[in-house]
């Protein structure tokens, strides 16, 4: 390589360490240490697209790192402590059991064995809003006899003729929402105890059980319909926005059903909320299984489920119990050979794929599910998947025509906004919580633990603004404390890293903030999603300046370890989080939608009632 064409790769690659936010005189340095490394007979190989992605990721590995970055790996132990600490109480596990007796059992040994149809549908209810989806009445049903009329007579209804079939097929006129709202049956959870023995009876099997058992008023967009395909014994893909409601999906089937239905969940910090709550406020029997468990735990979960009709309805366990777990897949076709296997549930299923944001390899050994038990239904569900993700997820589990069940990503009253940081961002954050959110509830994600307690201590100091911290490094017992505090309202903020907000479904979050921009949009996506889950206006807010990109790039180094591809891909997606950031007059609702292959129109925001701040720019 000619002197002159090495400078003007010198060039390149030190204008793309000052891009990703390094200094000059690192840059400089790195450059000069790939000199050495390639020698005389390498230069022709010294070139951006060769060795860019090598020359980012020796510019972190050189920095200081004093640093402590959270992998959601981390938090695994913890919350399995937490769950163990739950299950093994005396107190905990009686008031389970009182509330497992006050829920009336169903007597389902007629339940039907699963059907092999596989139709591909495809719903999409970009339209459809919560508030005008009502609960079904009799005449909106499926006009079939039930096979899950025990389940009714148990709360002393008789059967209703608009009960659901297991065995009925869903269509694309049986499919869409109901959007008449003067028909439709309201229901709140203040109301359930006074409703009329005719309104209960006027409604079906699944939508008695989510009056019932968990007081709902009504079903989300496009729950009923997973909850029907559930019930009918079919696979499953649910793309659903975080807040979304994906949970209750394969929850009410699930109790409805006989036998267990094993959900597969990649850390337990994200299942730890359920668990507690389906035990301890719904009555429903719901225990785990995972790496970290004793023996005599592990065994007593086990024994439970040899038994000829455990008693546990849900069963939440990592994928590296089940995947080249040889013992585990035994006991799973002992439960199937009884009758006793209801399905499968692959959570956060964008984990199945290697394009996706968050790729586990244990996910991707899921597709055994299906090779051993082709009868078995599986439901794959997640937030975040692009339409490559989602084909991916689809042939890496097996099932290619799964029913498909996506609604829109936009969440309507979030508002997105991207303010540069100045010389003094701590300052800066404070007069931002002052002057807009004071007294309010919000979530401050920040990149490493180090700046989680820096930025809860200036403003629990400096501000006497009530804040916890939360990350993956605490103890149990201070990360039960601190998620107890803020739910409760006894801090107004949580500062938190990655491994806060898995599964918590606080309400009324009227702001989420990052204090450094995060890895990929599909991370920002589902940690902005926390707020507003109440469907009132909330603000999402990146503080955004160029160097901090440095600090993902450490984050990442450190997190993909040396395997290059890995990093590669993850530069590229937090690359596209840096494009969002720096987005001058685009809509970033639209920037946002587009990532995930929906299309969406710029007026949609620019007049919406929550415009981003692009958006409400170019109207003024």
């Amino acid at each position: 390589m000619a002197n002159h064409d090495l400078e003007l790769e010198k060039a390149r690659l030190l204008s793309l360490a000052l891009e990703c936010g390094f200094d000059e005189a690192s840059a400089n340095k790195g450059f000069d240490r790939l000199l050495q490394l390639y020698g005389d007979d390498g230069r022709d190989f010294i070139t951006v697209e060769h060795c860019g992605d090598d020359f980012l990721a020796a510019l972190a590995e050189s920095m200081e790192d004093s640093e402590e970055w959270d992998d959601l790996q981390d938090a695994e132990m913890e919350a399995s402590g937490n769950l163990e600490t739950f299950l093994d109480g005396e107190d905990l596990i009686d008031g389970g059991r009182k509330a497992s007796g006050d829920v009336h059992s169903v007597d389902d040994d007629n339940l039907p064995v699963a059907s092999n149809k596989r139709n591909f549908v495809e719903l999409d209810s970009s339209s459809d809003s919560d508030s005008n989806l009502g609960v079904r009445r009799k005449k909106d049903a499926v006009n079939t006899p039930s096979s899950c009329s025990d389940w009714r007579s148990s709360f002393g209804f008789a059967r209703s003729p608009g009960s659901l079939d297991c065995k009925s097929s869903v269509t694309r006129e049986s499919v869409s929402t109901t959007s008449n709202g003067n028909q439709s049956l309201r229901i709140s959870r203040d109301e359930v105890e006074t409703l009329s023995y005719d309104s209960l009876q006027a409604l079906d099997d699944l939508e008695l059980a989510n009056v019932v058992i968990f007081g709902n008023r009504d079903f989300r967009p496009l729950q009923y319909q997973a909850c029907k395909a559930a019930m009918e014994k079919r696979d499953c893909f649910i793309l659903m926005p975080t807040g979304g409601g994906k949970s209750l999906c394969y929850q009410l089937p699930a109790s409805l059903q006989q036998g267990v239905t094993v959900v597969i969940s990649p850390l337990l910090s994200l299942i730890q909320d359920q668990i507690v709550t389906l035990n301890s406020k719904f009555g429903i029997r719901a225990t785990f299984l995972n790496s970290q468990q004793s023996p005599s735990q592990a065994g007593a979960v086990l024994q439970e489920l040899r038994k000829d009709k455990p008693s546990c309805k849900l069963l939440y366990v990592t994928p590296e119990r089940i995947a080249g777990n040889f013992t585990f897949v035994d006991v799973l076709k002992c439960l199937n050979r009884k009758g006793q296997l209801a399905g499968f549930v692959v959570d956060e299923a964008h984990c199945v794929s290697q394009w996706g944001h968050d790729f586990r390899p244990d996910y991707r050994g899921l597709g055994c599910l299906k090779q051993n038990f082709q009868n078995v239904p599986v439901m794959a569900l997640t937030a975040t998947a692009t339409n490559s993700v989602r084909k991916d997820i689809l042939e890496a589990l097996n099932i290619p025509h799964a029913l498909v069940l996506k609604r829109s990503f936009d969440r309507p009253n979030l508002k997105y906004e991207v303010v540069g940081k100045t010389k003094e961002p701590l300052k800066q954050l404070k007069q931002l919580l002052i002057d807009r959110f004071k007294n309010q509830s919000g979530i401050i994600y920040c990149l490493s633990r180090n700046e989680c307690a820096e930025v809860s201590k200036f403003l629990n100091e400096k501000c006497i603004i009530k804040t916890v911290h939360y990350h993956a490094g605490m103890s149990s017992s201070q990360r039960v404390a601190a998620q107890r505090k803020w739910y409760q309202g006894e801090a107004h903020v949580a500062c938190a890293t990655i491994a806060f907000g898995m599964g918590i479904d606080k309400p009324n979050v009227r702001f989420v903030i990052h204090n450094t921009l995060s890895k990929s949009i599909e991370s920002y996506y589902q940690e902005s999603g926390r707020a507003g889950r109440d469907n009132l206006p909330a603000v999402c807010i990146v503080m955004y300046q160029k160097k901090d990109f440095s600090r993902v790039v450490c984050m990442l180094r450190n997190g993909q370890g040396y395997k290059r591809e890995n990093f590669k891909r993850a530069m590229g997606q937090a690359q596209k989080m840096q494009e969002y950031c720096e987005l001058k007059d685009q809509c970033r609702r639209q920037t946002l939608l587009k990532h995930f292959g929906e299309s969406f129109d710029q007026k949609g925001c620019k007049f919406g009632s929550n415009p981003c701040d692009n958006c409400l720019k170019s109207s003024t």
